[in-house]
């Protein structure tokens, strides 16, 4: 169920080129959200600039501790920034439906492409709770992007070579495939990296679940800004419904949704 918190800051640290960890104290949220949901912020307490909150994949709990991952991108993101420990911010959360995490399957493949990375460690911890083998295949652009992980059995490419394969973490992605057992795999990133994903699973006739990104303004499905077609025709809210989906439930042949 979804909450108002006015949270104080307990860290907001820089962890790559332009990405940061920003971390609060909420117990209630941290017990009972589920990796994938996410929270909204508004992002400049006692001003309406700007307008609209934000959302930001959970990353991390630990304790009590909430820990989100962001990119600074635009204002928003660059006020968010600033931000210092003891500030105080407006959230809305657990919010959206989370990963569901198959108990029968025997490997768990997470695949991250950029910011894609921002639900990966909340995921990850969970599985290693429930001692569920799984393995991360993540993908930057370059060395000064790549973002620390926690999880430690990680394949890492790079779009310039300057860490791990060279290439699109989709390349890293059929052979291993082939080489676990009963696979079952949850993706974030972009929208072609996501796409390429759902095709090679569906190919191969594996599980696959998608964490799509989109534009957001209410975060609870009421004013349906954050839309995408489903693979019947149907519109569904990617806030409420997801953000979260079933890979075959998509319809990968429209536009990219953000």
């Amino acid at each position: 169920m979804k909450q108002y918190h006015s949270i104080q800051i307990a860290s907001n640290a820089r962890v790559s080129d332009k990405a940061y960890t920003l971390s609060f104290k909420i117990p209630g949220l941290a017990k009972s959200a589920d990796p994938g949901q996410f929270v909204h912020i508004r992002l400049s307490p006692g001003s309406n600039h700007p307008l609209l909150r934000r959302p930001f994949s959970i990353n991390d709990i630990r304790g009590d501790k909430v820990e989100i991952l962001y990119e600074v991108k635009g204002s928003g993101t660059e006020l968010l920034s600033q931000i210092s420990p003891k500030d105080t911010l407006d959230v809305i959360g657990p919010l959206g439906k989370g990963f569901d995490i198959d108990l029968r399957k025997r490997y768990h493949l997470l695949v991250a492409g950029g910011m894609g990375i921002a639900p990966m460690g909340f995921l990850g911890r969970r599985l290693k709770s429930l001692k569920l083998k799984h393995e991360l295949l993540y993908g930057c652009r370059s060395s000064s992007e790549l973002i620390p992980s926690d999880i430690k059995i990680c394949s890492i490419s790079s779009d310039d070579g300057s860490c791990g394969k060279k290439g699109l973490v989709t390349s890293l992605l059929p052979d291993k495939l082939e080489s676990c057992q009963n696979p079952v795999v949850y993706a974030c990133g972009p929208w072609p990296m996501l796409k390429a994903v759902a095709r090679i699973c569906q190919n191969k006739n594996i599980p696959c679940q998608v964490s799509l990104e989109s534009f957001m303004a209410c975060g609870v499905g009421a004013c349906q800004g954050c839309v995408v077609r489903s693979s019947d025709g149907s519109y569904i809210s990617v806030c409420d419904k997801g953000p979260v989906f079933d890979s075959r439930l998509i319809d990968w042949d429209q536009d990219c949704v953000v």
